[in-house]
């Protein structure tokens, strides 16, 4: 222990001897380590800490799954939930959620649209968490009151807040407990606050109320659309597998007693940890692989950069020896030193990675789970050893070979008043061009990875979304259910909802510089939670008895007269719908996009088929078929599509779009005075340009290639900052032999070939090497991560223009020390030596 200690002491010395070599080496490595350690510490975030619940690892949702496609579904039907609850024997406790689409807040102020979600009153004793302030429902609050015969099932009207609600609409009132605060026009009794950053998994929410289901009603036979989330937590000693090999048992009865919604499909239970983080995880370790080569590029420079010193240190490691150090003590000296350097890159390192994470932040989009949570412990512990052991290892491994080498001395050689040691000679130069022809492969294939990320982003840019976007203007809508009730019975219950949305279109298109408007239940590309917003099972007139998991599956938007031709949207077949259409239930017509008409009817006249979405309902008719375009992504498929004229549902919330001959944003004060103006009470909400629609929906596949492409920058920058100074180390060390060709009459032009054809030899054999390695690396962007949109693996732009950028900046890096070769006086080089 003593002898490390004064190799540690020995070692700072060293480093504090020579503070800009010192500075260099541990800003090389602080840029790799805190880069590799900003990436670990959202891949803690979102998949390595426990959820903020009581016993996560217990916790698991409860779907359904397509025996056919093997798709999942997480929304249960009330009735299949009520039944799982009855039949349970794995499961401690069940509990449901139904995430709402937005509801109006009124009171004071302006009319505020919220996300409220119902949930039984054991959610979140099941969560084991506990409101900041008040109480949780209890179970008399979540008994069934009356309802309608459609509308959603409540319990008592009482509401718990978010944190974040109560701060901003209420300014934190402490006296808020048992005021009342009206929720879509009705009065809810505010029995709690939740803490700060509560959310339940990737589902924000304003407020909770009760659900309130009835165990003796049927909610399918009443035709009840919205489906319940199913939350579980496992008895003791209980595994998901085993949990759903149980509930298997009981499927046989549930299609006995729900054929059309059973049939064609088998229970599901996964972790609640899983559930959250999707895909996203296979997106954050691949960028954890592209830092950790940049770490092994900042690795490669710094190991050069410990030869060029170990050669200058050559006598004195010679004299250590002779005195009788062995080969090993000589290396633990070395290595001592390096990871001295090492600790202090990872300190400077990890104050990169705080700043870094807080960046990533502010930048990622909004759809990572679990990415909020960095912002209150940006750094745990977990995330300090990471960094500390990945700085030991960037230590070790940049610091073993020169080590290695600088130990291995001939002694006679090195001793003589000029003689030269291995590290100067012939050896020193060729492990010296293995850590830049490595560097440079490995900056090759990050920027291969980042030029097919480029070219993909830019071709997802152009892609046509299938409407005009220009001069539209977008916002949401939310009006007051108990003024505009929106049950399926024929009448006026339902017709005024669709009638505000006709006038307040009337009185939009009487706004100076509006050309046309209309609304649609969901914009496109904009992925929202609407009951309308993902696919519904449709039956078909030539076959309408088949059970709903055979049934295909088709995106669903209400629509009224004049949306086609307000979006740019080409009327392909048929016709639009009149406004009669729009606001008489006894019209029973549809129009579907080109694709569902390609995909259904390939060689047939769609027109005039027919189509429903419950056998209870009566058949719609297809009257037109319009352009496709793009619903949720714009580098998705197409998937069928079907619009409904507004009164099939009559929703009391919606899109408006307008189209502008003038700057869309500039006519938005305008717009929202004449929907206030109609009903004060209306929420209004997103107001913003269809453009801006658009470009939020690129949001992941633009941060993934900004973050890919920083990284293929700072990788080609260490990399030719690292040839760059092996020529010139390479120049210096071949001073007397540059005097002497110059001497016997070599030109500038012969010196700087000599010099560039070095380099551009190692530079060569890095192309060709990160060529190999690129072409195993970029499946990886295409197949398992299907990064890749419009451009293949091996696009031939990409694979040619990368490696001549990579030789042009390499040539440059070269020709730099071979000009100041040039530059030598023979006469003095020789007397000098």
């Amino acid at each position: 222990m003593e002898i490390l200690w004064k190799d540690f002491r020995y070692s700072l010395r060293v480093v504090r001897s020579k503070p800009m070599f010192t500075v260099i080496i541990a800003l090389s490595l602080a840029l790799g380590i805190g880069a590799t350690s900003a990436i670990f510490s959202v891949i803690n975030a979102v998949t390595l800490r426990p959820l903020p619940y009581r016993e996560p690892e217990r916790l698991v949702t409860v779907q359904w799954q397509n025996l056919k496609s093997g798709a999942r579904n997480d929304r249960v039907s009330p009735d299949v939930f009520q039944e799982w609850k009855k039949y349970n024997r794995v499961f401690e406790e069940m509990a449901v959620l139904v995430a709402l689409d937005q509801k109006s807040l009124g009171g004071e102020g302006a009319p505020e649209q919220v996300d409220i979600h119902l949930v039984s009153a054991n959610f979140f004793p099941m969560l084991g968490v506990r409101p900041a302030m008040g109480r949780l429902f209890s179970e008399k609050e979540d008994l069934p009151q009356a309802a309608g015969e459609k509308e959603l099932p409540h319990g008592d009207r009482v509401v718990i807040l978010s944190h974040g609600l109560w701060q901003r609409r209420f300014g934190g009132d402490l006296g808020i407990l048992e005021k009342t605060i009206r929720i879509d026009g009705v009065g809810h009794t505010v029995i709690g606050v939740m803490p700060p950053g509560f959310r339940f998994n990737e589902l924000s929410a304003d407020a909770w109320v009760p659900l309130g289901l009835d165990p003796a009603k049927s909610y399918i036979a009443a035709g009840f659309g919205v489906f319940c989330r199913t939350l579980a937590r496992l008895k003791a000693g209980v595994t998901p597998e085993q949990a759903r090999e149980d509930l298997k048992l009981n499927t046989d009865q549930l299609r006995q007693k729900f054929p059309v919604i059973v049939t064609g499909y088998a229970p599901h239970v996964v972790p609640l940890d899983k559930h959250v983080i999707g895909d996203i995880g296979k997106t954050l370790h691949t960028l954890l692989g592209a830092v950790g080569f940049v770490l092994l590029i900042a690795c490669a420079n710094v190991a050069n950069l410990r030869l060029a010193h170990a050669a200058s240190r050559e006598k004195e490691i010679a004299v250590r020896a002779s005195l009788g150090a062995s080969r090993l003590q000589l290396i633990r000296l070395l290595l001592t030193e390096n990871l001295v350097l090492s600790a202090l890159g990872g300190a400077i390192g990890l104050l990169l990675a705080f700043l870094l994470v807080k960046l990533l932040v502010a930048l990622g989009p909004t759809n990572i789970p679990r990415l909020a949570e960095l912002d209150a412990l940006p750094v745990d512990g977990r995330v300090l050893g990471f960094t500390l052991g990945i700085s030991m290892l960037a230590g070790i491994i940049s610091g073993l070979a020169p080590a290695w080498s600088a130990s291995k001395l001939d002694l006679n050689e090195t001793l003589k008043e000029n003689g030269k040691g291995a590290l100067s000679g012939t050896r020193g130069a060729r492990l010296r061009g293995v850590f830049i022809v490595a560097e440079m492969a490995l900056a090759l294939a990050l920027l291969v990875g980042a030029g097919l990320m480029i070219r993909s982003f830019l071709r997802l840019q152009t892609t046509d979304p299938g409407f005009n976007p220009q001069n539209l203007l977008t916002m949401r809508l939310l009006l007051v259910t108990d003024k505009y009730p929106t049950s399926n019975k024929v009448g006026d219950s339902r017709r005024k909802a669709v009638e505000f949305f006709q006038e307040a279109v009337k009185r939009i298109e009487a706004v100076p510089g509006v050309q046309q408007a209309s609304n649609v239940s969901m914009l496109p590309l904009n992925r929202g939670r609407a009951l309308t917003n993902f696919g519904m099972p449709v039956l078909f007139d030539s076959n309408p008895e088949v059970d709903i998991s055979s049934r295909p599956r088709a995106d669903v938007r209400l629509v009224n007269n004049g949306f086609f031709k307000t979006m740019g949207i080409p009327i392909l077949k048929g016709r639009d719908f009149t406004e009669r259409e729009i606001v008489e239930p006894e019209a029973r017509v549809i129009i579907i996009n080109e694709t569902m008409a390609r995909r259904f009817w390939p060689k047939e006249n769609p027109l005039g088929r027919r189509i429903k979405l419950n056998r209870l309902e009566p058949w719609d008719e297809i009257i037109g078929v319009v352009g496709d375009i793009k619903t949720t992504d714009l580098d998705g498929e197409v998937e069928p599509t079907v619009y409904w004229p507004h009164h099939s549902w009559g929703f009391a919330f919606g899109a408006l779009v307008t189209r502008t001959t003038v700057d869309a944003a500039s006519l938005a004060p305008a717009i929202m005075r004449e929907i206030h103006a109609l009903d004060p009470d209306a929420a209004i909400s997103d107001v913003q340009p269809m453009e801006e629609v658009l470009w939020r929906s690129i949001a992941r596949p633009r941060f993934n290639t900004l973050l890919l492409t920083i990284l293929a920058l700072v990788a080609l920058a260490l990399a030719v900052v690292g040839i760059y100074g092996v020529m010139s180390y390479a120049v210096s060390q071949r001073t007397h032999e540059i005097g002497v060709r110059m001497a016997l009459g070599a030109n500038s032009g012969d010196v700087i070939k000599l010099v560039i054809k070095h380099g551009m030899t190692l530079t060569l054999i890095a192309v060709g090497l990160g060529l190999a390695l690129s072409f195993a690396l970029t499946r990886l962007l295409s197949g398992w991560l299907g990064w890749l949109y419009q451009v293949k693996p091996t696009d031939p732009v990409t694979f040619i223009g990368v490696p001549l950028l990579l030789s042009a900046v390499a040539l440059l890096a070269c020709y730099i020390p071979a000009r100041r070769a040039t530059k030598l006086d023979p006469m003095e080089t020789l007397r000098h030596e």
